[in-house]
């Protein structure tokens, strides 16, 4: 799209919403509660936009023998984690307290409250035994792979 057509679209814009289109489209607040509605913003979680569903951030490696999984939880102390196996699923979740809780908000841009993210296994853990450890902010969930190829032992 060139800058003559999205000026067009810009002033077309300011004149069916007003002088609140912009500061809409850009607020946190409004386009929450028309995430789930059947507004121009209801397509975004299918699209992968629902913030909700992706926090914390995973990052998971594989070697030949284990899985790793990195869960970024800035702000958050252990004993504010709960981790669990569920089949093929592992669950995080916990709580995030603002420090703040009761002052008004200005700005928001970081998260607080409730969160649980079910994370799909991309190969099941031997003996479901999962080893989780905790340090500045970071949650590291290391797990032997499950079904790895046996090793004949010649017999003598």
């Amino acid at each position: 799209m060139d800058a003559d057509k999205l000026k067009k679209w810009m002033e077309l814009a300011q004149k069916v919403q007003g002088g609140t289109f912009w500061g809409q489209i850009f607020d946190d607040e409004f386009v929450k509660e028309n995430m789930n509605s059947n507004s121009v913003f209801s397509g975004f979680s299918e699209m992968g936009f629902d913030r909700d569903k992706t926090f914390p951030a995973v990052d998971i490696y594989e070697s030949e023998t284990h899985i790793y999984l990195v869960a970024a939880l800035p702000g958050i102390q252990r004993e504010e984690v709960f981790v669990s196996l569920q089949g093929d699923r592992l669950v995080i979740k916990g709580k995030i307290t603002s420090p703040f809780s009761e002052l008004k908000e200005v700005q928001k841009e970081m998260r607080y409250g409730e969160f649980e993210r079910n994370i799909s296994l991309p190969r099941l853990a031997k003996d479901n035994k999962l080893e989780a450890s905790f340090q500045n902010g970071i949650l590291m969930i290391v797990y032997e792979i499950h079904g790895l190829p046996e090793e004949s032992i010649p017999i003598k």
